[in-house]
């Protein structure tokens, strides 16, 4: 037995002569932090930055500490050395706790449990200061059968008793005020503890399990590698919000752009590089199969009996084309409307920001902080090019208001992507919209509220209805409009009006706008909307116009009709 041990261990040493790259195998523990993040619609790729002084020789780094959110598949890790360093392949495990791995939630549930002691302190001093009061309840009673008995000996000492009289009263409301110190202190840390249970809840991440990933390596010799490790986290995402201030004297429209962050990954972002992006990366590479649709007749009595109604082939294909999608790796949300029929438990809401295929990415200038508490933080990421023209636009028989319109045109190369925008209109907030994907060139109207230096007035000029005809009978309905319009501003004013006139759904029924009894130049059909019909034009100065409108409906006079307005 001896004489194998000697042999094993002289193996070892001759090995450890030979390669001595074996007797330096050591495991570092990476001191990381975040150094960049990128933000995507629904969730984030987070690079982790460790450097790292290395000996000549194999081996292996650890992250510990990683979130247990994290997309595993989505792994991977890079490095730079002055000398030669071999990467192998990633491994990772999940590690449980007892404590909490959220650092934050780590300190709200420990402000908790000091809350919670506070106040079994406040308790324990009220019960005292009842036991206090039990006390001096008992010696009252005491007292008063001994002053029985003094009076019943004529020996009472009034003044002695006064006094002490005097004293246990003064305890008494001494006690008093102390647990009426105690009960507010109370009431206050009860505050306090549901502020912090409220955190906790928006937390909502309760984990007690992390990530650690290993990273095998070999250097060549002794040098400082520099070791990124990049991973995708859920419960993170951005939106686009916009400021557009107009000016209304020079006519001058800005338009910023921010970007609205949250997340609750588990870990906070401090002093990041970040970046927000428009891709996707969570959506299949590919399209989902085509399979062939089967589809047999069956008797009417064979079908009623197995339940093989239309409505149940509908239901049984969506079931299939579910499955395919599930196979392909699918996400619901491309999914054909009548298609998705499963619901799922709601998670962390995702942005929604659909820009018909255009991706884009917006690099947030400075270094920035964003906190996993699910608080949106905005960051301001740039502003955009716009042409505009100030318009007014009326709709008369909606509103008779005048509504001030900036018409603009986007000179930017970049793209405005839908997203809610706050208007201002010389510096006062007048409301929110939102805006559509824009690409350059494009065009968009802006409004910005009722402009009062326009006078705008709506009259019915005739609203009669006929029921006449001696062979055909026939009912009509006619009307006439007229808005008149002025000017008030000290200069001249680009205007629309706008009007809908009734379509007609049915042969029978003809509707006609009366030339005679309508302001010449007008569109209709705008914008591909059937029936809308407009003007356009400029009034100077303190000048007026009117805009009059007549049409007419005629229909079968038996029939009855809907929809007139």
């Amino acid at each position: 037995m001896r004489v194998k041990m000697k042999q094993i261990s002289c193996l070892m040493l001759m090995l450890l002569l030979v390669f001595p790259a074996l007797a330096q195998a050591e495991e570092f523990t990476a001191d990381s932090k975040i150094s960049s993040v990128t933000v995507y619609t629904n969730r984030a790729a987070v690079t982790r930055t460790a450097k790292i002084k290395l000996p000549q020789g194999a081996h292996t780094v650890v992250f510990r500490g990683l979130p247990d959110r994290i997309a595993t598949d989505s792994l991977r890790v890079e490095g730079s050395a002055k000398a030669d360093v071999v990467i192998g392949a990633l491994a990772h495990k999940r590690v449980v706790t007892q404590e909490l791995t959220s650092e934050k939630e780590r300190m709200l549930s420990d402000n908790l449990q000091k809350l919670a002691d506070q106040i079994g302190f406040e308790k324990a001093e009220i019960k005292a200061l009842n036991n206090r009061l039990q006390l001096m309840d008992a010696i009252k009673i005491h007292a008063l059968q001994q002053i029985n008995e003094e009076i019943k000996s004529f020996t009472l000492q009034p003044l002695q008793w006064i006094s002490a009289a005097k004293k246990m009263q003064e305890e008494a409301a001494a006690v008093k005020q102390a647990q009426q110190r105690h009960d507010i202190n109370i009431r206050d840390l009860n505050e306090a503890v549901q502020k912090v249970k409220r955190e906790l809840s928006s937390l909502r991440t309760g984990s007690r399990s992390s990530y650690e990933v290993t990273v095998p390596l070999e250097a060549m010799a002794a040098t400082e590698l520099e070791l990124d490790l990049t991973y995708q986290s859920g419960n993170a995402s951005w939106q686009p919000i916009y400021d557009a201030r107009l000016d209304t004297e020079s006519g001058e429209l800005v338009l910023v752009q921010y970007g609205a962050v949250r997340q609750l990954s588990g870990e906070d972002w401090q002093n990041v590089a970040l970046t927000l992006s428009t891709a996707r990366p969570h959506r299949s590479a590919a399209l989902p199969p085509l399979n062939p649709i089967w589809v047999n007749s069956h008797e009417v009595t064979k079908a009623n009996l197995n339940g093989a109604t239309a409505v149940g082939f509908a239901f049984s294909r969506e079931s299939e084309m579910l499955q395919e999608y599930q196979k392909a790796d699918v996400p619901m949300a491309s999914m054909p409307m009548k298609q998705a029929v499963v619901e799922r438990k709601a998670q962390f809401a995702a942005a929604q920001v659909d820009t018909g295929g255009f991706v884009a990415e917006y690099r947030v200038p400075n270094m920035v902080t964003v906190l996993s508490d699910n608080e949106e933080t905005k960051l301001m990421v740039g502003a955009f090019d716009v042409e505009n023209k100030l318009e007014i636009h009326i709709q008369p028989q909606h509103l008779a208001e005048a509504f001030l319109v900036a018409h603009g045109k986007l000179k930017s190369e970049a793209p405005v992507l839908p997203g809610q925008v706050n208007l201002f209109r010389d510096g006062a907030y007048v409301g929110k919209t939102r805006i559509p994907l824009l690409r350059p060139e494009e065009e968009h109207n802006l409004f910005f509220g009722v402009d009062d230096s326009l006078s705008v007035k709506r009259n019915t000029l005739k609203d009669e209805r006929k029921d006449d005809g001696l062979i055909v009978k026939e009912a009509s309905l006619e009307r006439h409009y007229i808005t008149e319009i002025k000017n008030l501003r000290k200069t001249a004013v680009d205007i629309h009006v706008r009007e809908t006139v009734p379509v007609s759904k049915d042969d029978e029924i003809k509707i006609e706008i009366l030339r005679d009894k309508t302001t010449q130049g007008y569109e209709t059909d705008i914008d591909k909307i059937v029936g809308l019909t407009g003007w356009s034009f400029s009034l100077a100065p303190e000048e007026k116009k009117d805009i009059r409108l007549g049409w007419k409906v005629i229909w079968p006079q038996e029939d009855r009709i809907t929809g007139l307005p």
